[in-house]
């Protein structure tokens, strides 16, 4: 009976564990000392304080939030904003986006309790949000002009658009292009209203085509789009058959649509 308790407590564990790999985001490591989870859209960082110094533990406690601190930054400088460019490019051409950008760090927030180990060092995670001030810094300003490459009237309403971008090697980005074809963009901040994008991300990023049809960026009509190739010095920009395109920018809800930033796609 001991037995047949064990077997099914461990074959209970091994569902739990891989129910929650399957449910897991679009999460990238940058360093070795934090990621970025475009799926939750945080920023994560820890770093360490070791004893020896002034202060006591408060002392090692302070020096530990100022190590992920300055960690946070590493990780911000790395991420991807286009397919050509990363964030820290945005922060080196323009003073005023970097020093913003730093004290939006700055407000970071705890996750979890410190860990205290035997040697006397302490560690501690930090996250930030990705969206709101952090957007509204990096974003260009003149978004959502671009124009629609089709003046069909009629065609196909959708409440969203799914990208499945699988098996390609396409890495995420803060502000990527879906592309037709031909090169033209089909979304991107030509289509986008830069409040909506400030306040949820240009795209979301999702696993599976299950977690991407739940997901109420899309609702519940959205066009799934299969991804056929990716471009970019990042590998974020996503290239969609021109049939695809067309059938988007055929009407004027799925414009709307993309305006308000109704976009997910499916990475590996």
């Amino acid at each position: 009976m001991r037995w047949k308790m064990v077997i099914s407590a461990v074959c209970v564990l091994a569902f739990v564990n891989a129910e929650s790999v399957l449910s897991q985001g679009v999460v990238q490591q940058i360093g070795m000392n934090g990621s970025v989870d475009f799926t939750q859209r945080t920023i994560t960082a820890t770093g360490i304080g070791v004893s020896g110094g002034m202060g006591g533990r408060a002392g090692v406690k302070r020096a530990a939030k100022m190590d992920a601190w300055r960690n946070l930054i590493e990780i911000i400088n790395g991420v991807a904003l286009t397919s050509e460019t990363t964030v820290e490019n945005q922060m080196l051409s323009s003073d005023v986006v970097k020093s913003r950008v730093v004290g939006i760090a700055k407000n970071y927030r705890m996750v979890g309790e410190p860990r205290y180990y035997d040697d006397g060092s302490i560690e501690v995670t930090i996250e930030m949000s990705l969206d709101g001030p952090f957007l509204e810094a990096i974003l260009p300003e003149g978004m959502g002009r671009g124009h629609p490459l089709s003046s069909a009237v009629i065609g196909v309403a959708y409440t969203g658009l799914i990208v499945d971008a699988t098996g390609l090697g396409a890495r995420p980005a803060i502000a990527p292009k879906i592309l037709n074809e031909d090169g033209q963009e089909v979304y991107g901040s030509s289509f986008v209203s830069r409040e909506w994008a400030i306040k949820y991300g240009m795209v979301g990023y999702e696993k599976d085509i299950k977690a991407a049809t739940n997901n109420d960026r899309v609702t519940d009509k959205p066009l799934i789009a299969e991804a056929l190739r990716v471009t970019g010095t990042n590998m974020s920009d996503i290239v969609i058959s021109n049939e695809d395109a067309q059938t988007l920018h055929s009407m004027e809800e799925n414009l709307n649509f993309l305006q308000k930033c109704r976009v997910l796609i499916i990475l590996d």
